[in-house]
């Protein structure tokens, strides 16, 4: 899997596909949005999956791709999850490349990003919480700013 992207709010899906199909050709049938337990098993396989959230679950949004939507929009996760933020609103979770489970790269609606902490207990759950931001963040001047210890740091 190339992409699974977090995101705090919901994407509306027809906008998502809308976006999609016009920036990048995806098309709109091509973007399954639903739990993956609920597809047909025969349905052809989807360019892009939106996932929406069990319950109140933070960051409980989830974009899902490979390949082909990687193909299609040339940007990588980190970018795609910028682009998606801007142009929705919304504040979005990717995974930072760490060893650390509890470490996110957070992006704001502004696009700007940085790393975050998560609650590891709600996570578990997987409910993502932003207890504070690892650096600063410009588009996220209200997030407490908490730097890891040296011997903690791997990036």
């Amino acid at each position: 899997m190339q992409y699974q992207i977090h995101f705090e709010g919901e994407l509306p899906a027809d906008a998502l596909r809308r976006f999609l199909n016009q920036d990048y050709g995806v098309a709109p049938e091509a973007v399954y949005v639903g739990r993956i337990e609920d597809r047909a098993v025969d349905d052809p396989r989807p360019v892009a999956m939106l996932t929406p959230p069990d319950e109140d679950e933070g960051f409980g949004w989830i974009l899902t791709g490979d390949t082909e939507l990687l193909d299609a929009t040339g940007q990588g996760e980190r970018d795609l999850a910028v682009t998606l933020a801007r142009i929705f609103g919304v504040r979005a979770l990717v995974d930072d490349g760490s060893i650390h489970p509890d470490r996110w790269l957070l992006v704001s609606t502004d696009g700007s990003s940085g790393r975050v902490l998560t609650d590891e207990d709600s996570a578990a759950d997987g409910d993502l919480r932003i207890v504070h931001a690892l650096e600063p963040i410009s588009g996220e001047p209200q997030l407490a700013v908490v730097p890891p210890p040296d011997w903690a740091r791997d990036w």
